[in-house]
This record gives structure tokens, C-alpha cells and sequence, in this order.
């Protein structure tokens, strides 16, 4: 019994290797076509600028032409680099991906976005430095979040509201 299942677990770890393997090969040969058309796309705008340049157009109706075609690039370039992960973990990338300039300029950007520098606190000072702003922040959700008191008068006038409910009948239904 406990050689069908090294067996089965061994079957098992090779089939989900060889899936992988093919896995990654699939994901790569999609990569590159879609490189290789992003590629077209981008050389097609880049020859649609030089037929401008080159045309006999007056200058003012050339300007807006340049700026459509240079917006369009831009767009196709940034549509494509969204298409890699940024800020994942070493794991969840794959062997041979290596983030371009544009990529680490943008996790950088976001770490610095992300990252709280000043805060005010309870009495309207500006508090800075990373432990400052942690403290901060934890005493005042432990101001907001700790036991409110309440006045007995208000909880007799709500009881006297709340009408009353026969406990003997409740406890005939149970029974």
C-alpha cells in the first residue's frame, strides 16, 4: 500500500513538472508574439511620424498630427509595461524576468506614495518621523475606541420604552 502511493506522489511531481515546464514554454511563446506585435504597432506609428516630417504639410496642421501619433505611442507603451507585475514577491515572479528602468522607477514612486512622513495629532501639531506618526495614530484610536460611558438615566428611560415581555411565556414555548 505505501509503495502504490511513493508511486502515485512520484507520478504525480512528474506530471506536475512536465505541466510547468510546458506551462512556462506556452506563456513565453505568447509573450513574444505579443512583443513582436506591440513592436509592429510601435514601428507603424514611429513610419506614420517620418511621413509627416517628410510631407510638404504646413507646419500648423503638422504639430497636432505629431502629438496624436506621440500620444498613441505613449498609450501602447504604457498599456504594454502594466502588463508586468510590479512589487511582487520573488516567488510569484517568473525565472527570467528582470523589471526595466520604467519599472523600478515606478515601485519606487509607489513606495514613496504609500509612505506616511507627517500627521496631526489630537491638539493640531504636525508630528514627523516614522515612530512619531505610529504612536500617533495609536493613541488616538485608542482614545476613539475605548469604552464610552453612559448615563443610567438614559438606559431607564430606554427600558421603560422597550415594552416588557412575559418571561414565563418564553419559557413555556421552550418547554
Amino acid at each position: 500500500m505505501a509503495d502504490s502511493r511513493t508511486a502515485i506522489s512520484r507520478y504525480n511531481y512528474v506530471v506536475g513538472e512536465v505541466c510547468k515546464k510546458r506551462l512556462s514554454i506556452l506563456i513565453r511563446k505568447e509573450q513574444y508574439e505579443r512583443n513582436k506585435d506591440y513592436k509592429i504597432m510601435e514601428n507603424h506609428l514611429y513610419q506614420c511620424i517620418y511621413d509627416i516630417l517628410l510631407s510638404d504639410i504646413l507646419e500648423p496642421a503638422i504639430l497636432p498630427a505629431l502629438q496624436r501619433y506621440k500620444a498613441t505611442i505613449v498609450r501602447l507603451y504604457v498599456r504594454r509595461m502594466l502588463k508586468v507585475m510590479l512589487d511582487n514577491n520573488a516567488q510569484d515572479k517568473m525565472e527570467d524576468e528582470e523589471p526595466s528602468l520604467f519599472h523600478i522607477l515606478k515601485m519606487v514612486k509607489r513606495r514613496e506614495t504609500r509612505v506616511i512622513r507627517q500627521v496631526l495629532d489630537m491638539q493640531g501639531n504636525n508630528v514627523f518621523g516614522h515612530r512619531n506618526v505610529l504612536n500617533t495614530f495609536a493613541t488616538q484610536l485608542r482614545q476613539k475606541y475605548e469604552p464610552i460611558e453612559i448615563d443610567q438615566t438614559c438606559v431607564t428611560m430606554l427600558q421603560g420604552v422597550i415594552p416588557l415581555t412575559c418571561p414565563t411565556k418564553y419559557a413555556d414555548l421552550l418547554e
